[in-house]
């Protein structure tokens, strides 16, 4: 447990798109030039990744922030991934939207944990570097 309140862990904001870009580029090219420990980054590398953030963007997080966020973005990916994929439900690219009625959507949410999320209007489609990051970490 922790005592000391300067130890406590600062929350940070996640909004910016650019900082998702840079964040994930970051980890392809950790993963390309480091490999990984398991399922992850290497420790040497999620401090990489860190410097990155915080050259590029003055975005400060440590490796369990960043790890957290990994983790929140690939559920998200698979989450649109799978609902895309099924038979039946249309999605648009240009409007970044699947064609579906309430009654579908509510049907989903019983089948895909959180589908609501993808309709919110701040939703982004993944990026090709998401695409990239899942499928070096995950497929290899």
């Amino acid at each position: 447990m922790r005592t000391d309140m300067t130890d406590k862990r600062t929350r940070v904001s996640w909004k910016s798109e650019l900082v998702d870009k840079t964040f994930l580029e970051a980890c392809i090219q950790e993963l390309t030039s480091n490999g990984r420990e398991g399922r992850v980054l290497k420790a040497s590398s999620w401090a990489l990744v860190a410097e990155k953030l915080k050259t590029d963007h003055n975005f400060v997080v440590d490796k369990k922030q960043m790890k957290n966020r990994y983790d929140y973005l690939k559920a998200k990916y698979e989450m649109w991934l799978k609902l895309k994929n099924k038979t039946g439900n249309i999605y648009n690219p240009v409007t970044n939207s699947f064609n579906m009625t309430n009654e579908k959507w509510e049907a989903e949410a019983k089948d895909i944990m959180n589908v609501f999320e993808l309709l919110k209007k701040d939703f982004i489609t993944p990026h090709k570097q998401f695409i990239n990051v899942f499928m070096r970490f995950y497929m290899q």
